[in-house]
């Protein structure tokens, strides 16, 4: 299996109580830069609207909010830019599409992959993350329907999540297509659930309701459809009536050390997800549901002729 090209693992320093982002971060021979430079999205997949210091980010690529390389490289950008912007200290990150967060990331990548292709992929995954989660500006997800996989690495690496009520799922579900989560994901899971019940849902690929995921803390309210935007938005007021230098000098505390221990390992863990994606009963089990959807798709199709 190849190894990435190693560079100097990205530093954090001081820059008016934020994080800076001193040092280039590491990437493949051809830098991730001049990948999106190369590949600019025809149309944005987000919805971007600022007031009172704060910056609501809606996903809105249809038809499911798939994270693809593109849509992870564009969030990680628009994360970047409001970070820069000095009158923005708060991000609620939503959807505007209807009974969905997220559908999690693009797996037609994953099936019958080109290596070099599905790594700048996943490398973009990885940037999204840290970016994310390493962000200085408080940060509430509000999760208006399912939030499976990728979508629900999102929301984990919030401060806060916000769910509405209903029959939805959020979860770690990769399992269920024989890819296991790297450990910087799972990681997130296991510290809001506990071990013990987190490891049951990671090795199963379980979903849960709304309900009890909020029992069991991997999201921290549920709200009805109708007042989700102002629950999500007070959670968010409530990170922000915190002194902003005590509350990110603690976010650091608390999440420099993931952070770092993926910058330190960002080309093992590169090559041990291509690895596993490529295994033959991960591509099986991946066609197989790809070829369900399509199936789906078209007996939707004959429905409504």
């Amino acid at each position: 299996r190849r190894m990435l090209v190693r560079q100097r693992p990205r530093t954090f320093g001081p820059r008016c109580g934020r994080f800076t982002r001193v040092s280039s971060t590491r990437f493949r021979a051809r830098s991730l830069a001049s990948s999106a430079a190369a590949q600019p999205l025809a149309k944005s997949a987000l919805i971007v609207s600022k007031a009172d210091g704060v910056a609501s980010v809606s996903l809105n690529h249809r038809p499911v909010n798939a994270l693809t390389q593109g849509v992870c490289e564009e969030l990680r950008q628009c994360l970047g830019e409001l970070e820069a912007d000095p009158q923005v200290r708060g991000l609620l990150l939503g959807s505007a599409l209807p009974g969905l967060f997220s559908a999690g990331l693009d797996l037609h990548a994953f099936h019958k992959p080109d290596p070099d292709a599905l790594a700048d992929y996943w490398t973009a995954v990885q940037e999204l993350w840290l970016a994310l989660w390493t962000s200085d500006l408080a940060t509430v997800a509000a999760i208006s329907g399912h939030c499976p996989a990728g979508g629900c690495m999102v929301a984990l690496a919030c401060d806060a999540r916000v769910m509405v009520e209903g029959s939805y799922g959020i979860g770690l579900n990769e399992a269920q297509l024989g890819i296991a989560p790297p450990p910087w994901l799972s990681s997130m899971l296991l510290g809001r659930v506990g071990a013990s019940r987190g490891e049951r849902l990671l090795v199963l690929g379980e979903l849960l309701r709304p309900a009890e995921a909020a029992e069991l803390g991997l999201v921290d309210e549920v709200a009805p459809l109708s007042g989700l935007s102002n629950a999500a938005t007070r959670k968010l007021a409530e990170l922000l009536a915190l002194p902003e230098s005590g509350r990110v000098a603690l976010k650091r505390q608390l999440r420099t050390p993931a952070a770092t221990a993926l910058r330190e390992a960002q080309s093992e863990d590169l090559d041990e997800f291509i690895h596993n994606v490529s295994q033959p009963d991960t591509q099986a089990a991946l066609g197989a549901y790809l070829a369900s959807l399509r199936a789906a798709k078209e007996r939707a199709k004959d429905g409504g002729a």
